[in-house]
């Protein structure tokens, strides 16, 4: 069977999978498995594919990097620091329209499937204050949840674009810090335009000991940015340092070590997602597919003879991956090998133009139908999904294309 007809089976596949809400490590999989069979592949075949996809140093790395970041999760929460930094927050900063852009954004710091349902009550008390509608409230929420994921490198699929690319964590987060910023900036400008809080008597009342104390609350994850972006440390080095941070991080002075071991004993095996292993292994599998059917050099072969310029097709092909899977991991492990052979090779401008296919990718993620943020918070505000997503096309649009001026300051294909 031609090589188009088999990936655009599998591709099927794969988003049937996702919008029946299955696992997405069995989602890849069965995808992985309909690429196999469709393109002729022998039992050998197969063997040598699973054997190659889990068996190396990138899958082992995503492994225990994707099992550490739960139990760092999970140690931010039960430890009280997730509720530290909210409480931080509302005692430096008083201005209600900053607290509603900025909650979503800390809790959206914990990598929790559907996280944005855990940030739409405190969104929608502040529209409240401010008097504004559940549509815009529910794009508050979402947007300013996931403006982040652009840059933020402790984000599962972030980790699994840079292993598979070979661009490093620092790189990701230098190229698309830009896009984070310029996304925020304008997101509260146009979300927030003319809008005030009417009910707070209160001014701003900034002290070094608040910001100090709302540091100190995030301190693990600054941390682990640290290591990660500035030293270039190995990453589950960087997340053992964080999570070691967060053990020891509000300890009771009287009872520090017999604390800290109670924490040992039991925040460990909890924050462990064993399911998450089958993401990885499903994502891998699937790109060990792709290259061992020699789909990619087929593929590559008919975009080099159709002379399209690359930054388009990585900015098109790329949203609309993102949105169909509206997963971004699943969304990577199907976008960076295709365009591993032809995104142009020279330092910078390789990282520049993987950073903006990570971009384009989370950019039609936001706005999925299949991503469960979008869904939860569609259903919790009560609001139509073609105004909603009307709403935060001028936000995409506007990250989208400063990608894609960044990426060009880098070098034209």
């Amino acid at each position: 069977m031609p090589w188009y007809f088999a990936l655009s089976g599998s591709i099927a596949v794969i988003l049937v999978c996702i919008y029946k809400k299955l696992n997405i490590g069995l989602t890849m999989i069965s995808g992985a498995t309909i690429l196999g069979l469709l393109t002729g592949l022998s039992l050998q075949g197969f063997l040598e594919v699973i054997i190659n996809g889990l068996w190396n140093d990138i899958t082992i790395m995503l492994l225990i990097s994707i099992l550490l970041l739960g139990i760092l999760g999970h140690i931010l929460k039960v430890t009280g620091a997730l509720e530290e930094i909210i409480l931080n927050l509302n005692s430096l900063v008083t201005d209600i329209r900053v607290i509603a852009a900025a909650m979503p954004m800390l809790i959206g710091m914990l990598t929790v499937p559907g996280g944005a349902i855990l940030s739409a009550p405190l969104c929608a008390e502040a529209g409240t204050r401010l008097n504004i509608s559940p549509l815009r409230q529910a794009v508050i929420n979402n947007w300013f949840r996931h403006v982040l994921y652009f840059m933020f490198p402790l984000f599962p699929s972030m980790i699994i674009a840079s292993e598979l690319s070979g661009v490093s964590l620092g790189r990701f987060f230098l190229h698309n810090l830009p896009l984070t910023i310029i996304g925020a900036i304008f997101g509260f400008f146009l979300l927030f335009k003319g809008l005030r809080d009417t009910q707070s008597a209160e001014k701003p009342s900034f002290s070094w000991q608040k910001a100090g104390l709302l540091i100190k609350s995030i301190l693990p994850l600054l941390f682990i940015l640290v290591l990660v972006v500035f030293l270039d440390i190995y990453f589950p080095l960087a997340l053992l340092a964080g999570i070691a941070l967060a053990m020891l991080n509000y300890l009771p002075s009287t009872t520090r070590g017999c604390t800290l071991l109670q924490r040992l004993r039991t925040m460990i095996l909890p924050g462990l997602k064993i399911k998450v292993a089958l993401v990885i292994a499903g994502i891998m599998l699937y790109k060990e597919m792709l290259t061992h059917t020699a789909v990619i050099s087929d593929m590559t072969d008919l975009v080099l003879e159709l002379g399209l310029p690359i930054i388009f097709l990585v900015a098109v092909i790329s949203f609309l991956v993102g949105m169909m899977t509206g997963d971004n991991s699943a969304s990577m492990a199907i976008l960076i090998p295709l365009f591993i052979p032809l995104i142009p090779t020279g330092g910078v401008v390789t990282s520049a133009y993987f950073a903006f296919l990570y971009a384009g990718s989370t950019a039609g993620h936001i706005i999925s139908p299949a991503h469960p943020c979008f869904a939860l918070t569609k259903e919790y505000y009560a609001v139509e999904i073609k105004d909603y997503i009307i709403m935060t096309l001028p936000l995409l649009t506007v990250v989208m294309t400063a990608g894609f001026l960044i990426t060009l300051l880098f070098g034209y294909y």
